[in-house]
């Protein structure tokens, strides 16, 4: 597990300060309109505090978040209960009132829906995380050299999250057509609701081989997975959103501060992440 995690820190442990660093508070340059570096700075007079943050997490952040969530709760002296699942249904749900305190997205895109919406806090927007994506292969079969080679019919399925609601299965399939072989195997994919669940088609065999969320390799054999060319797909930016009008909005912010610090950018580096973008 150690070895693992040491291999996927290395794709983004050294830019972490400078990409951090880099983040602006709107403008020319900097983070677009509404995405901040500090969203405590942002709290409103009339914002609450209490003991429970609620959050609605994509779930591509399930291992690093759980391995995380005592020392968010230390630092902000609150307790945190977690749900997981895709960042396109959450963000329905939230705008719909769903009871949630912190929305942490695998997509910004999402993020920046529930805020024209009006259900995210002025100021309580910031880019956490970069994604990635890589290739895993279940027990039995050889890993692909390349996303190229997943066309080869000794994969007969594949899993991806699903595109409609899943910035995951969005990005797989953007991979597969730049890749050009989307129209070869389109009849072969398995959609999965979530992250989480394609990675668990591969693992349980449902599945020859999927292009899933790298966080959620960390305890996987390293000949198991390959990490695929960025270039194949739009970033993957990770954002959360404060939401508004819970009664609980500075202990969110808090929760959401704690993941720009350095000890969490490290700590998300660990499971694979990069860091926020700066532009």
């Amino acid at each position: 597990m150690r070895a693992v995690r040491r291999s996927l820190a290395s794709l983004a442990i050294l830019g972490a300060a400078a990409a951090l660093a880099a983040c602006g508070n709107g403008g020319p340059g900097g983070e677009p309109q509404g995405y901040v570096t500090d969203v405590l700075a942002a709290a409103a007079p009339g914002e609450g505090m209490r003991p429970s943050v609620a959050i609605a997490a994509a779930s591509d952040l399930r291992l690093a978040l759980d391995a995380y969530r005592s020392a968010l709760e230390t630092a902000c002296s609150a307790s945190i209960t977690v749900t997981y699942g895709s960042s396109g249904q959450f963000a329905r749900q939230i705008i719909a009132g769903a009871p949630v305190d912190l929305f942490l997205s695998a997509d910004a895109r999402y993020t920046d829906e529930v805020a024209r919406e009006g259900r995210a806090a002025p100021g309580g927007m910031a880019r956490y995380a970069r994604g990635r994506l890589a290739l895993l292969v279940r027990p039995g079969l050889p890993l692909p050299a390349d996303l190229a080679s997943a066309a080869s019919p000794e994969y007969r399925s594949i899993a991806i999250a699903n595109p409609e609601h899943a910035p995951y299965g969005r990005a797989a399939e953007e991979a597969l057509r730049n890749a050009g072989i989307y129209e070869q195997v389109k009849g072969r994919l398995v959609l999965a609701e979530n992250a989480r669940q394609s990675v668990d088609y591969v693992d349980k065999g449902n599945a020859d081989l999927g292009i899933v969320a790298l966080p959620l390799l960390a305890g996987h054999d390293p000949a198991t997975f390959r990490v695929l060319d960025d270039n194949l797909h739009q970033p993957v930016d990770q954002a959360g959103a404060v939401i508004a009008g819970t009664g609980t909005e500075r202990t969110a912010r808090c929760v959401l501060q704690q993941l720009l610090s350095p000890a969490a950018q490290q700590h998300l580096a660990n499971y694979g992440f990069e860091p926020p973008s700066a532009d």
